[in-house]
């Protein structure tokens, strides 16, 4: 039986770092450790996610709230608003709604 938050952790939260990975480092000038470190992720993990090899930016549902959310909490990190207890919350308020279609 898969949970929920399975299926999120393997589909949808790589997409997600893939696209805050790039946005902060190509949007906002981040190094790819720094954007690492904001993630929770290895500086490796940052240089697969820029060049596709993990993160691919297949399309799901509700893609396009993933992109909302992550032009908005990419902003306010590179605005240092946002912390990354910030960002998983906010994350987990997406799922939710992903979750229910």
């Amino acid at each position: 039986m898969d949970f929920p938050c399975e299926d999120v952790s393997r589909r949808i939260l790589p997409v997600f770092r893939a696209m805050m990975a790039r946005k902060l480092v190509g949007d906002y000038g981040f190094t790819q450790t720094e954007a690492a470190s904001i993630l929770g992720v290895s500086q490796p993990s940052i240089n697969h996610y820029l060049t596709s090899k993990r993160g691919r930016l297949e399309t799901i549902r509700g893609m396009e709230e993933l992109e909302r959310l992550t032009d908005e909490l990419a902003e306010k990190m590179a605005r240092g608003l946002l912390g990354r207890e910030d960002i998983v919350g906010e994350f987990c308020r997406v799922c939710r709604r992903l979750r229910r279609g």
